[in-house]
């Protein structure tokens, strides 16, 4: 995890906190760790990429974004990731209990599920299967024109009611600290590949404009 993507993620500037702030990010810290264990679901695909539509599988993605994003890429892996139920219920008792801790545990747990999200990619990368390819930052459906209704597609496909997903009405992941996304392999090294390391090359390419991390770093 990563304290500095945490304050980023509070939107305090310059990267600084006081002393409470910085007692209360530790204590959530320990407390998420403690309760949640982080599961995730995915697959391998082989990635046929047309103008406006990408083929994985069984599902093809209608996505001029999408298609441009894994331009180069052969491979694809749909995954989908979530750290349960137990993250949604503790969040719902600070914000009852104590708004300034429950404004801290959502940016505690935001960055838990993009370390996780992390850490799963680079597994990727050493299978078998992805041997001599290089992975493209991940994509998710909400991003650009890869249309937020493809959750539905994707949590079917992979079958992710096994690690608890599902969906509301409006197509948002329950539990809500849950991510689905596309991650392309190509066997061109991509230099933006990895966030929040390479951040500021991501957001250049990002069409996310709801994202957190849009200009935090110049």
């Amino acid at each position: 995890m990563s304290y500095c993507d945490i304050l980023r993620y509070l939107k305090i500037g310059n990267n600084k906190s006081d002393e409470r702030t910085s007692t209360l990010i530790d204590e959530m810290i320990c407390v998420f760790k403690e309760s949640i264990t982080p599961k995730s679901i995915y697959a391998i695909y082989d990635c046929k990429v047309e103008t406006e539509s990408v083929a994985l599988g069984e599902m093809t993605i209608s996505s001029t974004d999408l298609a441009k994003h894994l331009g180069s890429c052969s491979r694809a892996v749909m995954f989908a990731a979530t750290l349960g139920a137990s993250a949604d219920t503790l969040i719902r008792k600070y914000s009852v209990q104590d708004m300034e801790k429950s404004l801290i545990a959502q940016s505690v747990c935001n960055d838990m599920i993009e370390t996780y999200c992390d850490e799963i990619e680079k597994e990727f990368s050493q299978s078998a299967e992805l041997e001599g390819l290089f992975p493209v930052t991940r994509y998710s459906p909400g991003y650009g024109d890869f249309d937020i209704t493809c959750q539905k597609d994707i949590l079917k496909l992979l079958d992710a009611s096994r690690i608890g997903l599902s969906l509301t009405d409006g197509y948002m992941l329950i539990p809500s600290k849950s991510v689905t996304a596309v991650i392309g392999f190509s066997e061109k090294q991509n230099s933006t590949a990895g966030c929040p390391e390479n951040l500021t090359a991501k957001c250049a390419s990002c069409e996310d404009k709801n994202c957190v991390y849009r200009g935090a770093k110049q």
